[in-house]
């Protein structure tokens, strides 16, 4: 019966004749689960090496060869799929023990978990789909999202940084009930704080206000992003319609913008702006 090389690695540091008779005398029996770390990992004592949740990560942060596979925790945005998925036959994905600032990377990138500051899973945002109650962006104004890291690639908190200062220094601050507001070291430039700036997040959504007359700023502002964020990101506009249930959009951004249809427009719930306007 020949030894793996894993059991043969994680076995008595007493000398190969022991490590021998151990991994003999042991066969069929489970040995106990490994000691847990400050991150999502796999157990090499429950690991099959089957390989089948490799697909399944968004990040490609799990790799296997060799019989043996693992979470590569610098690329792994703690989003917990491998996990939700239950498609570990022997149960080797281990949560791990999250300790600040990797606790980002579940706040921002697990749809389970509730931010602390908005109490809202996901991105920790509603953004314009409660609008009708919460009136964030009102007449003249557009509510600007930037989206960071989908699809595919993931965004690290530095970009992040990137966006939000570029906008203060035009002076536009992150909305202040947007989870990224209270990662912000320094209100006057938008910097975050240090430690978070190599943190991983699937996605990162930034929101600004900005005056329907800035359009050509926020062009400007959107080219320069363009060459100095180092991953994919997507930017929308929410806008209010018009009396008449028209939109603003094509009329501020010309014919060449990308449209995409009403999706999100919210009807019946406009008491709190119907109370103010009539």
């Amino acid at each position: 019966m020949s030894i793996r090389r894993r059991d043969f690695i994680l076995g008595s540091a007493a000398g190969a004749a022991s490590v021998a008779t151990s991994a003999l005398s042991s066969v069929s029996c489970q040995r106990p689960a490994t000691a847990e770390k400050p991150y999502r990992h796999i157990d090499p004592a429950r690991c099959l090496g089957c390989g089948e949740c490799v697909s399944l990560c968004p990040m490609s942060a799990i790799l296997s060869e060799g019989g043996e596979t693992w979470i590569e925790p610098a690329e792994c945005a703690e989003c917990g799929t491998c996990s939700r998925s239950r498609v570990c036959p022997a149960d080797a994905i281990r949560p791990g023990v999250l300790e600040w600032p990797r606790t980002l990377r579940e706040a921002f990138s697990n749809p389970l978990v509730a931010h602390r500051r908005t109490g809202v899973p996901g991105r920790g945002t509603e953004g314009i789909k409660t609008n009708d109650v919460t009136e964030r962006y009102g007449p003249g104004y557009m509510g600007v999202f930037v989206e960071l890291g989908r699809p595919a690639l993931g965004t690290r908190f530095v970009d992040v940084e990137r966006v939000v200062k570029k906008f203060r220094a035009r002076g536009y601050p992150v909305l202040s009930d947007n989870p990224v507001a209270e990662l912000i070291a320094d209100p006057a430039t938008g910097a975050l704080e240090p430690e978070i700036l190599d943190e991983k997040a699937i996605s990162v959504l930034a929101e600004f206000l900005l005056p329907q007359s800035a359009v050509s700023e926020l062009e400007s502002m959107l080219d320069q992003l363009a060459g100095e964020v180092e991953t994919v990101f997507s930017v929308s506009v929410a806008l209010r319609a018009a009396p008449d249930g028209s939109s603003p959009f094509r009329e501020l951004f010309g014919p060449g913008a990308f449209s995409l249809p009403n999706g999100k427009v919210n009807v019946g719930l406009a008491q709190g702006i119907a109370a103010k306007e009539g």
